[in-house]
């Protein structure tokens, strides 16, 4: 219950937000209509122009820092991707292996133990 009041709350602030947004972007052109009039205003929206665009050059670098940053993990998870590739691979090799190694000494103990039976029957015959 409480993650459907905060989801709301959030989605309530996202809305604000656009709002606010819309406000600024129509007090922005109404700026540049009355900036003829008025030197006062003038510099004040010379000012807001220079915020806006550092806003802006902010906002363009955080992108292509997180597009980066993505990138990044995309790498690092397709690295861990291979590498977990490699290490079932590798357990299969070595279930593999250990499968051969219990073979051969399977082998190894029917040869000692046949070898053990025909020389205690050639020490019989003899």
């Amino acid at each position: 219950m409480d993650l459907a009041i905060r989801d709301h709350k959030i989605m309530q602030f996202k809305a604000e937000l656009e709002n606010r947004k819309k406000l600024l972007c129509m007090k922005r052109r109404e700026i540049k209509t009355n900036v003829r009039d008025n030197e006062f205003l003038r510099n004040v929206a010379e000012d807001y122009e220079k915020y806006n665009t550092h806003i802006i050059s902010q906002k363009e670098k955080q992108i292509s820092f997180l597009k980066g940053l993505n990138q990044y993990i995309d790498n690092i998870n397709n690295d861990l991707t291979l590498t977990n590739n490699k290490l079932e691979d590798s357990k299969q090799d070595q279930r593999e292996i250990i499968k051969e190694i219990t073979y051969l000494k399977n082998e190894l103990d029917d040869l000692v133990l046949n070898d053990g039976d025909i020389n205690s029957n050639s020490n019989i015959n003899e």
